[in-house]
């Protein structure tokens, strides 16, 4: 499993640590992610619940994963660089929405599916989580903006290949314009022509996965 997101303070960290690394500065890495340098201060300050997508961007930069920039590398991994001794077929789970919105944490990366004109379209987009409901960017025209289609289907998974464990959440519900001023005034700024979405679930499921181990 990942762990919880760490303090924005230890995202800093370790973006300066592989900085450090690499031989970038903080303005190379902040122009190849598409920010200023002033922007990306203010990104690792606010960590991933003031613009996930953004954070992704940069972890793109960094040579990580988006995980092990926001949660790093758990001690556990290091503990066991082999990985567990597997021992059988994987153990399935059941997770129940409690455990689903916890596991979606304030934001992060996950993927819309819904019907469009011309079929199915799967997109994956940076969301945030407000009040039980999933937020999300889009433009105006596009296709995961709210329209004919039915419900759409909002999926995140995550999976750890060093220690053979993983979980994904399903939450599929309608889709609608973010209209209320004040959270929109909390909200980072849309794209140029963009607009938030918000999806409200109507069902919530989940499921976890982890490798059978001998004791």
């Amino acid at each position: 499993m990942t762990t919880e997101h760490a303090p924005a303070t230890a995202i800093a960290r370790r973006c300066a640590d592989r900085l450090a690394d690499l031989g970038l500065t903080e303005a190379q890495a902040a122009a190849r992610a598409g920010m200023s340098t002033a922007y990306l201060h203010r990104v690792l300050e606010l960590g991933p619940a003031f613009d996930p997508p953004a954070l992704l961007r940069l972890a793109a930069v960094l040579g990580l994963e988006y995980e092990e920039l926001v949660a790093g590398r758990p001690a556990e991994r290091l503990a066991r660089p082999d990985g567990p001794a597997l021992a059988g077929p994987p153990v399935l789970g059941e997770l129940d929405a409690a455990e689903c919105w916890q596991r979606l944490g304030v934001g992060g990366l996950g993927r819309i599916a819904r019907t469009g004109p011309d079929g199915p379209v799967v997109r994956p987009v940076g969301y945030l989580v407000h009040e039980h409901t999933v937020l999300y960017r889009t433009a105006g025209d596009g296709a995961l903006a709210p329209g004919p289609g039915g419900d759409a289907a909002f999926e995140v998974d995550r999976a750890d290949r060093d220690l053979h464990e993983g979980w994904s959440v399903l939450m599929i519900g309608p889709l609608e314009y973010v209209t209320e001023p004040a959270l929109l005034a909390e909200l980072p700024e849309p794209p140029a022509h963009g607009r938030w979405v918000r999806l409200t679930p109507a069902t919530v499921t989940g499921r976890s996965i982890r490798a059978a181990r001998r004791e």
